[in-house]
């Protein structure tokens, strides 16, 4: 094993390990299953002259770091923008005669800001396509728009990510009219229309309207370390992120106390453990270490968990002993770090990590038809006009 590293070592001198790690999109059965949720919902997709299949939206729902924006982005980059005369990723010159005025863009993405309302939310997937909305524009005016472009540039799915952004948590109509929208986008210029945010998203299932229009939604929870295919998968993965290292000596990411460690120090979310690695990483190369261990993955977790304390003011005549403060230092740090922890302290942390993850499943609720709604109710309003500007 250590020979094998060794030999892998080599190839620092060609490949740059922390653009490998973190350019590189990790398989797993969590990140196919959203990929292939995505293409049977694509799969509706009808060109315009054919009889074409209600368009329908998709929930792709996880935690940070659950890996929700790498399905669609890696999905995304399976169908690349294409433009008259160039050539994308090694695909061929685009000759389409119904190019000539236009990109071709399968795919449009875009990102929800934080508190997107409807306007905001039609501005945006219309500067997607490269156009600005004018200020005297309502939103039916820009969905005309976004209706045509989609057309021209042969558009087939739309991919909205921070999709959690078109819930508010204090505005309910606001909400509302977002789901109306989504429900007119998919009406109007009939794209597959797929939708990635944290859990908050799922209060978007309980507005009536856009509900009949929902795929069941993908839900990517954490590789379960307490079952036997969760640890096996996190154990997989730990092992791929291992070989993407290249250094001298292995690091043990596998190994049973190490791995655990890992699994609490990050929810078990792939994304995360991917920020640690490629901060260990850079490290491991400044300070011209062999590996990875323990002492390191603690530093970059205080590092990620500090908050501001003033110090204690001492009398002037206090005396320190150096050993016992030294001492106490370590022993609190050790209680929440999971990498320097004793095995009660490593499971009392793995055991809150399960009691917060609980609390948020409890949060919602599986109808009786399969869907999955929140607990939570809609208000009564006056009746929705649509394309009004907000």
């Amino acid at each position: 094993m250590v020979q094998e590293h060794a030999m892998n070592a080599v190839h620092l001198k060609e490949i740059d390990p922390i653009v490998s790690l973190e350019t590189t999109v990790m398989p797993h059965p969590s990140l196919s299953e959203a990929k292939a949720a995505i293409a049977r919902l694509h799969s509706r997709f009808q060109p315009a002259e054919s009889r074409s299949l209600k368009a329908r939206a998709l929930l792709i729902v996880g935690g940070t770091g659950a890996g929700k924006t790498t399905a669609l982005e890696d999905y995304r980059s399976g169908c690349p923008d294409r433009s008259l005369g160039n050539t994308i990723s090694g695909t061929a010159i685009v000759s389409d005669a119904a190019l000539q005025d236009a990109d071709e863009r399968r795919i449009i993405y875009v990102e929800a800001a934080k508190g997107t309302t409807q306007r905001a939310l039609v501005a945006t997937l219309l500067g997607a396509f490269g156009y600005r909305a004018s200020d005297h524009w309502n939103t039916s005016d820009i969905i005309t728009k976004i209706e045509f472009y989609a057309d021209q540039m042969h558009t087939e799915m739309i991919f909205i990510d921070e999709g959690h952004h078109l819930v508010s948590g204090t505005n309910p109509e606001q909400t509302e009219d977002v789901a109306e929208f989504i429900k007119s986008l998919l009406n109007r210029t009939k794209r597959q229309v797929v939708i990635a945010g944290s859990p908050t998203l799922l209060q978007i299932t309980r507005y009536q309207q856009l509900h009949r229009r929902l795929q069941p939604s993908v839900i990517l929870t954490p590789y379960h370390w307490g079952t036997r295919t969760g640890r096996r998968n996190f154990l997989l993965i730990l092992s791929n992120f291992e070989k993407l290292l290249y250094l001298p000596e292995p690091s043990g990411l596998t190994k049973h106390d190490f791995a655990r460690r890992i699994y609490v120090a990050t929810g078990g979310e792939i994304g995360i453990v991917s920020n640690y690695l490629s901060e260990a990483l850079s490290r491991v190369k400044a300070e011209n270490l062999r590996s990875i261990d323990k002492g390191l993955m603690a530093e970059i977790h205080d590092s990620w968990h500090r908050s501001y304390a003033p110090e204690q003011i001492l009398d002037f005549d206090a005396l320190l002993d150096d050993a016992d403060l030294i001492e106490k230092a370590s022993a609190g740090r050790g209680i929440d770090n999971p990498f320097l922890c004793d095995d009660s302290q490593l499971k009392g942390l793995w055991n809150k990590l399960q009691a917060d993850r609980d609390a948020l499943l409890a949060s919602v609720r599986v109808g009786a038809d399969g869907s999955r709604v929140t607990k939570l109710k809609a208000t009564g309003r006056d009746p929705y006009t649509p394309f009004t500007r907000s």
